[in-house]
């Protein structure tokens, strides 16, 4: 009897086996090549270049690995589109790429400037082991080059790119940050303008990021100076924090020019479009928070140095951002979501000026108003050290 009960209560877990799912279709790690980052290259848009970087296992022997082996390699392959050349990879390694750790997808400036960029990435896009938050890069020369660059600290350049990206945003305030959902969210817009970060090769060996390339209609129009780059992202709600120079004025001609200077802690803007008449004028209200960073030049002891030296600031940043936006309107590129704000709030309106968008944005009229904030000094003293 006893045993009967077992085996009827054993017969529902023998069911629920059957439900179950398994590895019908594993595959081992030994039979996978993880890529850390890709290098797309099509100048002829007929032909894509593509060069991938794999992480390389170490090999370890007694317990310690190699201090001069390579943590990664680079693989070159071509084809008529970038599907094609991704599916040639194994016939150089024997495995098959795995996209799921992918840290960086670089393009040259010439390419970006020739191809559809939605188009060129397509297949990362609908491939899915890629992260959809896999950052893009703009490079001036052939992107392969970059993935040769031997890394300082990380184990891959590709991983450098992806930290230089992430952090230049976030401390310096002097390159954007762009991954691949906010790619295709920014050119399937009303408005399909956006930024992306550009990396130079340096004369004495490494990488810089500074500045951004403009991207219109999927394809990279111009180049953005770093100082440039940092009002765009201060007008584009994207400026985390960064440093402000002041110059000091009246410096006598022949000496070293200095000036002072003041760590952001927030940013914040707020745009309101008018429509007039058939005219559009745009205020925009910069609100900016910060600490003194350094006082070469300046007094703050009494309450009325602070407040001049305030003014000083809020004249300089009115004038730097209304040139940068003049000089987007001189191009007639929206890089501010004038457009996408124009839909939202007043879409008969839109469906109207779309056609001509650029045109209008150029002719609009900008009224730019600065609020600067400090908050302290970070020091007992509100005059540069070397003062007595």
């Amino acid at each position: 009897m006893l045993e009967m009960k077992t085996i009827v209560r054993a017969i529902p877990l023998l069911l629920a086996a059957f439900l179950l799912t398994g590895c019908w279709n594993r595959t081992e790690l030994v039979d996978k090549a993880f890529v850390m980052g890709v290098a797309v290259q099509s100048v002829d848009l007929e032909t894509v270049h593509l060069a991938v970087q794999m992480f390389k296992p170490s090999q370890k022997a007694g317990g310690q690995a190699s201090a001069m082996q390579k943590s990664f390699i680079n693989i070159k392959t071509t084809g008529d589109s970038t599907f094609e050349a991704v599916r040639d990879i194994m016939l150089q390694l024997g495995r098959k790429a795995q996209w799921s750790h992918m840290r960086i997808i670089i393009i040259d400036e010439k390419t970006a400037r020739t191809n559809n960029l939605l188009s060129l990435l397509e297949y990362f896009y609908r491939d899915h082991e890629t992260r959809i938050t896999t950052k893009v890069l703009i490079t001036k020369g052939d992107p392969s080059e970059y993935l040769k660059v031997r890394p300082m600290i990380e184990q891959t350049i590709s991983q450098q790119f992806n930290k230089m990206e992430s952090n230049s945003s976030k401390v310096s305030g002097k390159a954007p940050i762009a991954n691949l959902l906010e790619l295709a969210q920014a050119l399937k817009s009303e408005v399909p303008n956006t930024i992306l970060p550009i990396a130079t090769i340096k004369q004495k060996g490494g990488v810089s990021m500074s500045g951004l390339a403009v991207i219109q209609d999927s394809k990279m129009i111009g180049t953005m100076s770093a100082l440039q780059t940092q009002d765009i992202l201060m007008l584009r709600n994207q400026y985390k924090n960064g440093i402000l120079t002041i110059p000091c004025i009246h410096e006598d001609e022949g000496e070293k020019k200095q000036s002072d200077s003041i760590e952001v802690q927030s940013a914040l803007v707020t745009l309101k479009p008018v429509i007039q008449s058939d005219k559009l004028s745009v205020k925009m209200n910069v609100a900016i928070t910060g600490n003194i960073g350094d006082l070469a030049c300046t007094k703050l002891e009494k309450r009325g140095d602070e407040k001049l030296f305030i003014q000083r600031i809020e004249q300089m940043m009115e004038q730097r951002l209304l040139e940068t936006v003049r000089e987007t309107q001189k191009r007639e590129v929206d890089l501010f979501g004038i457009g996408n704000l124009l839909y939202r709030k007043h879409t008969r309106v839109w469906k109207q000026w779309k056609r001509d968008w650029g045109t209008r944005y150029a002719n609009a009229s900008i009224e730019l108003k600065v609020n600067v904030r400090l908050q302290n000094t970070l020091t007992t003293t509100g005059k540069p050290i070397y003062m007595k």
